[in-house]
């Protein structure tokens, strides 16, 4: 495997398909600087390559992704932990709204393929996907267990993540997700509509290119058409809404509450940090 974060193909077989690949295993494809930035340019290249009539997303490894990377949200000296800089905080936040702009606004439709734990900031790109298949099983055969724990560490999910949710599943069983940060399992997400098919993880791609290839064999301005439409009708204020939820996930990573909760996180700790509101 390349040591390209990530990679962008087509198979020889249906060059109407790209498969979009986050490749930093090493990490658990955590959503670092270089990660965001490269996943960007590619989403740039799809848009720009008219060939392309529909795309694949999904990782390497055994988990979709662990979510945004606290070693960057976070400085540690001396193993004292505190805040990153307001401007640092920013320059993440927005660096993950540019890719959710993309993906929202990409002229083709974009299904993800998802397996191991898809947390936080992966759970939120790879949500903003048009349909979602995902790992079946519990964790030993690589299946999806799919949250967002981030009220469990002090912040809040800000890149449209809590927002397609609601839209996906209603604001009821998002919410019950969203506030108590607990997982959910891989039936769980297909019962709940997060998810729109289950497979074991080694038929996921096969079952992803066989949606990819009816989709791909479509009139192409229809298909665009229509996935623009549909966009456009469910976040009619889609670029408003990410502005200003960004602005408040910049607040929370400047709390005392947040620092807490990514130390707890980085050190292993097994201790229930006690939340001030601060």
């Amino acid at each position: 495997m390349s040591d390209e974060l990530v990679l962008l193909e087509k198979p020889e077989e249906n060059p109407h398909v790209a498969i979009l690949t986050w490749n930093r295993t090493d990490a658990g494809n955590a959503l670092n600087t270089p990660l965001l930035e490269a996943l960007a340019e590619k989403f740039d290249e799809i848009d720009a390559d008219t060939s392309i009539r529909v795309v694949i997303m999904h990782s390497t490894g055994k988990h979709a992704s662990f979510g945004a990377d606290l070693n960057e949200l976070i400085v540690e000296t001396d193993g004292e932990y505190s805040n990153m800089s307001k401007s640092d905080a920013a320059k993440h936040i927005y660096d993950g709204r540019v890719v959710a702009g993309k993906i929202f606004n990409l002229r083709v439709p974009i299904i993800g393929v998802i397996h191991g734990f898809c947390l936080g900031g992966g759970a939120e790109l790879y949500t903003l996907c048009d349909v979602l298949y995902a790992a079946a099983g519990g964790k030993a055969e690589g299946g999806l267990v799919y949250g967002f724990p981030e009220p469990t560490i002090g912040v809040m999910a800000g890149w449209m993540g809590p927002e397609t949710l609601m839209k996906r599943i209603g604001a009821g069983a998002a919410k019950d997700i969203l506030l108590s940060g607990r997982f959910i399992t891989a039936d769980e997400a297909l019962s709940m509509g997060i998810v729109q098919g289950l497979f074991p993880k080694d038929e996921l791609m096969s079952s992803a290119m066989d949606w990819a290839k009816t989709v791909a064999a479509n009139a192409p301005y229809a298909v665009e058409s229509t996935r623009r439409t549909l966009n456009r009708v469910v976040f009619p204020h889609f670029k408003e809404i990410l502005e200003s939820t960004g602005d408040e996930t910049v607040d929370n990573l400047m709390t005392a509450d947040f620092v807490k909760g990514a130390k707890k996180i980085l050190t292993k700790s097994k201790d229930q940090p006690d939340y001030e509101r601060k």
